[in-house]
């Protein structure tokens, strides 16, 4: 049996939270591994296990997009209107007109 399950750790005694099926009196080894503080913990650790395992690639961090003002963004709208509604575009081409 090669599982990993949850214990607790209580007067001396490591106690399974779930019952195992196995006889009593049965001699096993243990690993003890401490659970990881947080998610985004977790997520490093397989990430990097991912990485050496060659299984994912480091991608390249992106670029920051510069911020649009608002007189772009209004001029973006004014030349978008001014081919009408999109609906009304499609229904045109498919129309032939």
């Amino acid at each position: 049996m090669n599982e990993t399950i949850t214990v607790v750790y209580e007067r001396g005694v490591l106690r399974p939270l779930v019952p195992l099926p196995i006889p009593e009196h049965t001699r096993m080894e243990i690993q003890i591994v401490e659970p990881p503080s947080s998610v985004e913990e977790e997520r490093h650790r397989v990430r990097q296990a991912l990485l050496a395992a060659g299984v994912i690639r480091s991608q390249p961090s992106a670029k920051a997009v510069p911020a649009v003002s608002e007189d772009q963004l209004a001029a973006a709208a004014r030349a978008l209107a001014a081919g009408g509604p999109l609906s009304e575009l499609i229904i045109a081409e498919r129309d032939g007109r």
